[in-house]
């Protein structure tokens, strides 16, 4: 929860973290946080009592108050707050039922708000032990800070949760991740594979950045391993694990959409290292092809597996008819591939393959035309 609060406040454009905790300073979920925190360039600093924030915060400073089990994952809150100070409000009849703080009859507190740091220094009228978010509510709400409601449906939808005491932070995390696993294309089929294993098994793979570092370092060993095993001439063997390189990409891919939550648009960095292994797998599913074929030469053997990449990557594979669209997943037509090797036939099935892919794909754009004059 503590990470998920952290996404928010980086996307609300924080450059500070001041955490309120009483235990431990080497507790190891503060120590994850800071460690976390630091590595997205912010700053943590760890206080044990509400006066802790005095002095640590400017008047010209503004302070984004989370208060403790709220699991922020709507960009809709970012946008509210974009403008400037404010208190993001809920409706009462069906937020308070739902644990969160009433305000007054009609309103309750979303858990979070912005502050102007002026108002930060009126925390030393109040008891070192008061609760900070509750008092800064409190102190926000007597200046009269201006006030954004947000709909109730972000809370119906998951998309703002407000832990109970005691209630296990996967109750919103599989959420969170049940969202995020929907929606892979029909003809994405090894993308569906990986996010039936990550729903059928979410334990072994936890949204963490080891499960996502682990994901993508086990994709690149699996491509060299294909790569050896094909240059020493079992190329079969090499293309089935280039599949297996496949299913280890998308399982990274899903990681990766769960690990960065809602906000993950504002991060360009791990989308880019993705579209980096899919590159990847591209030449090495090209290089284990062309040491499949059975030609003397390196030309010969290039060619093929070059115009097989060329004609494969050259049309959307939702813009394909749907046979030619599953054969479009890398995952599958490596498999394919490896079949064609183990069997002696890689040669044919790559030249049909290019052959198939360069011939619909120009009566695709033909029949466009067509339609397009007529």
């Amino acid at each position: 929860m503590p990470l998920r609060q952290l996404d928010f406040a980086l996307a609300c454009g924080c450059q500070r973290v001041v955490a309120l905790h009483e235990g431990a300073p080497d507790d190891p979920a503060v120590m994850a946080l800071a460690r976390t925190a630091r590595s997205r360039g912010m700053v943590v600093q760890i206080i044990d009592d509400a006066h802790g924030l005095l002095g640590r915060i400017g008047a010209a400073d503004e302070v984004l108050v989370q208060t403790a089990g709220l699991v922020p994952q709507a960009p809709a809150a970012v946008e509210a707050l974009a403008s400037g100070p404010a208190i993001l409000s809920l409706p009462a009849d069906a937020a308070v039922p739902a644990g969160f703080e009433r305000i007054d009859r009609d309103r309750a507190w979303a858990g979070a708000a912005l502050l102007p740091g002026s108002l930060v220094e009126r925390l030393a009228e109040l008891p070192p032990d008061s609760e900070a978010s509750a008092a800064l509510l409190r102190i926000a709400l007597q200046a009269r800070l201006r006030e954004h409601p947000l709909s109730f449906a972000l809370v119906e939808e998951g998309h703002w949760t407000l832990l109970h005491r005691g209630q296990a932070l996967a109750f919103a995390q599989d959420g969170w991740r049940r969202r995020q696993l929907v929606g892979a294309p029909p003809h994405d089929l090894t993308g569906r594979l990986a996010g039936a294993i990550l729903r059928r098994w979410p334990d072994r793979f936890p949204a963490e950045p080891r499960s996502l570092l682990a994901a993508r370092a086990g994709t690149a060993a699996l491509l060299a391993a294909a790569l050896a095993l094909a240059w020493l001439g079992q190329a079969a063997a090499g293309l089935a694990l280039i599949a297996l390189a496949g299913l280890a990409a998308a399982l990274a891919r899903s990681l990766a959409r769960i690990a960065a939550g809602p906000f993950a648009l504002r991060r360009g960095r791990r989308w880019r290292t993705d579209a980096g292994l899919a590159v990847a797998l591209d030449l090495a599913l090209a290089a284990c092809a062309a040491l499949a074929v059975g030609v003397e030469g390196w030309p010969g053997r290039v060619f093929p597996p070059a115009v097989l990449l060329i004609a494969w990557r050259g049309r959307p594979a939702e813009r394909r008819p749907r046979p030619l669209a599953l054969l479009g997943d890398r995952g599958l037509l490596a498999l394919l591939l490896a079949v064609a090797a183990a069997l002696g036939l890689a040669e044919a099935a790559v030249m049909l393959m290019a052959l198939v892919f360069l011939v619909a794909d120009r009566f695709a754009a033909r029949r466009g035309n067509h339609n397009s004059l007529g």
